[in-house]
């Protein structure tokens, strides 16, 4: 956490300061801020590298500090930027964030024509090599042979008890 600064605004002489973690920022990326120095329980905080403005929220009044999250915009320059702390609707005091240049390690978003739909994934599942797993080739002739059997005897089972049956209807 690092202190953004501190400087005088107010008509009384009040100081305050306003703490930004992480300081230095990166664009896109939310930091929280602790303000100092406000006598009420809410104030407000504003600066060009959010990409609003903040709510800052306390819990007692009476000078304990004020809290808020705010998003940095992904599009701010690298650099110092101002923040400027509101008590009670007036403008009480300023401090600074520094935001750091930022170099992604990948695209965060597509550089061209995405492959959506069922069309892009046939391609890519058909470049990629199939693995197959033992024994998960479907059945092999030790099955076939099984399997022929088991027929087999279920049919000489049925025609037997069909031949059973006329046997005893015929009276033999």
């Amino acid at each position: 956490m690092a202190l953004a600064g501190e400087e005088d605004r107010g008509d009384r002489g009040d100081r305050g300061s306003v703490t930004v973690d992480p300081n230095p920022a990166h664009p896109g990326a939310q930091v929280k801020l602790r303000v100092q120095g406000c006598d009420g329980t809410r104030g407000a905080a504003k600066s060009a590298a959010f990409v609003s403005d903040v709510d800052l929220y306390g819990r007692d009044g009476g000078r304990s500090p004020l809290y808020g999250d705010a998003m940095i915009s992904s599009h701010v320059s690298p650099g110092w930027h101002s923040v400027r702390v509101m008590c009670d609707g007036h403008e009480k005091f300023s401090g600074s964030v520094q935001i750091a240049q930022y170099r992604p390690s990948h695209h965060p978003s597509p550089v061209w024509p995405v492959h959506a739909g069922g069309g892009g994934m046939a391609a890519e599942l058909a470049a990629q090599p199939v693995k197959k797993a033992h024994g998960t080739d479907g059945p092999g002739l030790p099955h076939t042979v099984i399997g022929a059997v088991l027929a087999a005897v279920a049919t000489l089972a049925v025609a037997g008890r069909a031949l059973a049956l006329r046997r005893r209807r015929s009276g033999e």
